[in-house]
């Protein structure tokens, strides 16, 4: 009997040092796909609203900001409750975007005045990217890997303060 558990032993040990790469690999995978909502389902409808930074520890109760877009969908303003330091290195607490387009799970966006430039030279165009109806990411052609979470190039997350959403669960978008 022990010469049977031995050679059951390292099996084992194969069997989950082989599946543990391939967890890992489907979980960043599931974890890095954008949200897409229900295809009948307006995306300005389901940004709009009040949102935190997932980062900061007050979040909805101090620093929040609020999503709206003009009624023609080509602009979308972004109010926060307190100033914040923009890449000019000033205080603001108002950003306009003019959009550019719109998927299901996303809306680019081009910020006015913005100042950080790609490797062109062109202006950042900015990707804000739905991770759940409740959840929000930014991303960025600057950016590299293009969509992120984590490590030095953090794009934090967001989460909405305002919660009251009932949007139905939509399949995941590739990009």
């Amino acid at each position: 009997m022990p010469s049977r558990i031995h050679s059951i032993i390292p099996r084992v040990a194969i069997g989950i040092g082989l599946l543990v790469p391939v967890a890992a690999v489907a979980g960043y995978l599931i974890y890095t796909e954008p949200y897409e909502p229900a295809p009948d389902t307006d995306i300005f409808a389901v940004v709009e609203g009040r949102w935190a930074w997932t980062t900061t520890d007050s979040g909805c109760a101090n620093e929040w900001h609020r999503i709206t877009f003009t009624p023609d969908r080509t602009v979308m303003t972004i109010a926060a409750s307190k100033p914040y330091e923009g890449a000019d290195g000033k205080l603001d607490s108002l950003a306009v975007y003019d959009i550019v387009s719109h998927t299901l799970a996303s809306i680019r966006g081009a910020i006015r005045g913005e100042t950080r430039l790609t490797d062109a030279g062109e202006p950042v165009v900015w990707d804000l990217v739905l991770r759940s109806p409740d959840h929000y990411a930014w991303a960025s052609d600057r950016l590299v890997p293009r969509w992120v979470h984590t490590g030095d190039r953090t794009v934090s997350l967001t989460s909405r303060c305002d919660i009251q959403s009932t949007y139905s669960v939509g399949t995941v978008l590739h990009f």
